[in-house]
């Protein structure tokens, strides 16, 4: 299996679902006492995306990445419009969106991270954290103790696993708490289904109406 560095292409049209999966057990004892117990650390998401395309080009632009692709077997990347930023999807990204970790006078390498924050009836905050690994160039803002950073002069980033690299010099102090990120970024996905369904409408117009994906474990 093959990771390809590319976005399926088309836009995504109205009607598409976006599902983060999670796999919790849940058993009931006769006495009405619950036990739950998660399986995985984190959740894969699926999606069911419909391209509304008009144009014949289009569907078959479609049709040659699932060649490609060949269906199933490789991976590729999706930009998921209701999750795809360190941010709430209709902010901008800012440079203290996310906490990547902490200074100590030595490491020079981060991964980025994205947080999930629920606040609590008592003002304190929850937050869970998910593993970036395909930022999207240009969108790339790094802080160290509030102070915005600037890319390639003190830090560089692949953009193929999220790892964020302090250059020589410009490595987080002890005692600065936060190191912070924003960004916009991609999901690692493959097609969630041996073959493709194609609509023909009319002469040289057509549709795919469903194109099932899901999440691929970045090292699988």
């Amino acid at each position: 299996m093959t990771f390809y560095n590319a976005v399926l292409p088309g836009t995504i049209s109205q009607g598409s679902e976006f599902a983060p999966v999670s796999l919790v057990d849940a058993a009931n004892s006769p006495t009405g006492y619950s036990q739950r117990r998660s399986r995985r650390s984190r959740r894969l998401r699926r999606c069911n995306i419909g391209k509304n395309i008009r144009k014949a080009n289009d569907v078959y632009d479609i049709l040659a990445f699932f060649e490609v692709m060949n269906g199933p077997e490789h991976c590729f990347a999706i930009t998921n419009l209701l999750d795809d930023r360190s941010c709430k999807p209709e902010d901008a990204p800012a440079a203290n969106d996310a906490i990547i970790g902490s200074g100590d006078g030595a490491n020079p390498v981060f991964q980025l991270k994205k947080q999930y924050r629920v606040t609590l009836i008592d003002t304190s905050v929850v937050a869970v954290d998910r593993t970036i690994y395909l930022p999207v160039q240009g969108t790339m803002l790094i802080a160290v103790g509030g102070v915005t950073k600037t890319e390639t002069t003190h830090y560089t980033v692949n953009y193929t696993t999220g790892v964020v690299t302090f250059t020589a010099g410009n490595e987080p102090a002890v005692g600065v708490n936060n190191v912070t990120a924003g960004f916009k970024f991609r999901e690692k996905v493959r097609f969630d289904t041996n073959d493709l369904s194609q609509v023909a409408e009319f002469f040289r117009v057509g549709s795919v109406p469903s194109i099932p994906l899901v999440e691929v474990p970045f090292d699988a």
